[in-house]
């Protein structure tokens, strides 16, 4: 059933470069980076999305299919398939898990060292995330957004004078 397949990857394609298309090309003329990256990111999303819906429903199909003929090799490729869209699935979950984990790191991090680019950074990841994960019902494919530019350490304070402590 690769017809069906193909028709999930284009499905995910049309809708991506509809939305994440647009999106991308506002961000270029507007000069605007995070529009870019986020159209980008949609674009990859929604490819990932259908391709994985091209695999279970061609998978489903082919078992239907299989069963009604009695013909075992058709029901092997469907279950193959199925299993291909559900491991796709829990990969694209973990790999989100750990990229969500690892950027509420950043921003706590960047919150106790005091430096705004590691929680500027942080919450530009995870709000990419939020959006693409809206649109494209959780099959999300997001770049960890740029290394955050280490601040200066502030120098220690000193402790204040006796007099002043009264």
């Amino acid at each position: 059933m690769e017809k069906i397949k193909k028709a999930g990857i284009l499905a995910g394609g049309v809708i991506g470069g509809l939305i994440g298309g647009t999106l991308s090309v506002a961000g270029k003329m507007s000069k605007v980076k995070l529009l870019d990256e986020l159209g980008t990111a949609i674009v990859d999303s929604t490819l990932l999305t259908g391709r994985i819906a091209g695999d279970i429903a061609s998978g489903a199909v082919d078992v239907v299919q299989g069963s009604i003929k009695k013909e075992k090799p058709t029901i092997n490729r469907g279950v193959a398939d199925l299993k291909s869209g559900g491991t796709q699935v829990f990969k694209n979950w973990k790999e989100n898990f750990f990229l969500i984990a690892d950027e509420s790191g950043e921003i706590l991090e960047g919150v106790k060292e005091r430096n705004p680019h590691k929680v500027l950074s942080g919450t530009k990841t995870l709000g990419k995330v939020a959006a693409i994960s809206f649109i494209t019902v959780g099959a999300v494919k997001v770049e960890k957004d740029e290394p955050a530019v280490k601040a200066k350490k502030k120098p220690a304070q000193t402790a204040k004078p006796e007099a002043d402590q009264e």
